[in-house]
């Protein structure tokens, strides 16, 4: 299911990931280098509608954003719904994202680069 909420709802977070769906890390390039969610791509969310057109990815695709707290995420769902994109989802925060999937956070060097 994918859920629409405002930067200050936190309740509304949605930690499910549908099949297909980019996984977006809206936080900073060096915050992303510290750790992220595997498989996830780096766009900062005042750059999220800049950073989806360069990457070519259609607006009905499945986004789940997230970040360190589920405020930014919140922020980068609300300019996307408002460009047209469709399928959104605010995950929240990274540690909770990674828990909830019994992940390990990620960092270039686990993917060779």
């Amino acid at each position: 299911m994918l859920c629409a909420c405002a930067p200050d709802d936190t309740d509304a977070f949605d930690t499910g990931i549908a099949p297909g769906a980019v996984i977006i890390d809206v936080r900073t390039p060096e915050e992303f280098t510290s750790g992220h969610y595997p498989g996830a791509i780096n766009i900062p969310y005042d750059r999220i509608v800049e950073g989806l057109s360069a990457r070519s990815i259609p607006h009905d695709t499945a986004l789940v954003l997230y970040c360190r707290s589920g405020n930014r995420s919140g922020r980068a769902l609300v300019t996307l719904k408002a460009a047209g994109f469709s399928q959104l989802q605010n995950a929240g925060d990274l540690t909770t994202l990674l828990a909830v999937h019994h992940q390990s956070m990620s960092t270039p060097t686990d993917e060779g680069t």
